[in-house]
């Protein structure tokens, strides 16, 4: 029965990171513009909807009952799966494929940081110290992709107790007679 569980989170993960990847595609071939719009932020709820499914699918095959460990194992698995593929698209895209994209989102983050920062009234120098920092570097190294990973994945592990808590469906202990 394991091998079921591991085949339904990495097929389902590997769903979610292509998922992503063609949506991460689109907001790219949309521009910089796109990729900090608010239109980016309805990208999370792809690796869920995925995982939900994936969680469904194991119920499904193990007979409409599944164990709230076994629900989350193979829901965490799906986002680990999922994170993992898309951080390394992102990775490749920014650094190799077109590194001028990357300088240019660089800036429109920045931007936005600007604005948010004078929304909640920060002063001037501290906006600067933080545009400063911000433009130093390469935000989207293979380190700091790494270090977003792993916060993305205790995220996901949080998203996986609740979905894992709502799909779970105990087998009763004793046959229910059939009338």
């Amino acid at each position: 029965m394991e091998t079921k569980k591991t085949n339904t989170a990495v097929t389902y993960g590997l769903i979610s990171g292509l998922a992503s990847v063609l949506f991460s595609l689109l907001l790219y071939l949309g521009g910089v513009k796109w990729f900090v719009s608010p239109v980016a932020y309805t990208g999370i709820l792809i690796p869920i909807i995925i995982a939900v499914l994936a969680g469904l699918k194991q119920k499904k095959t193990e007979g409409g009952y599944l164990e709230f460990s076994a629900a989350l194992k193979v829901v965490f698995t799906c986002f680990v799966i999922g994170t993992v593929i898309s951080t390394l698209f992102s990775y490749i895209l920014l650094n190799f494929i077109d590194v001028p994209f990357r300088q240019a989102l660089a800036q429109e983050t920045t931007v936005k940081m600007q604005e948010v920062m004078q929304k909640f009234g920060a002063p001037q120098d501290a906006i600067d110290k933080a545009t400063e920092d911000a433009l130093k570097g390469n935000n989207f190294s293979f380190g700091k992709q790494m270090l977003g990973t792993a916060f993305y994945c205790i995220f996901w592990f949080i998203v996986s107790l609740i979905i894992a808590a709502i799909i779970k469906k105990k087998k009763p202990e004793f046959p229910v007679p059939q009338v």
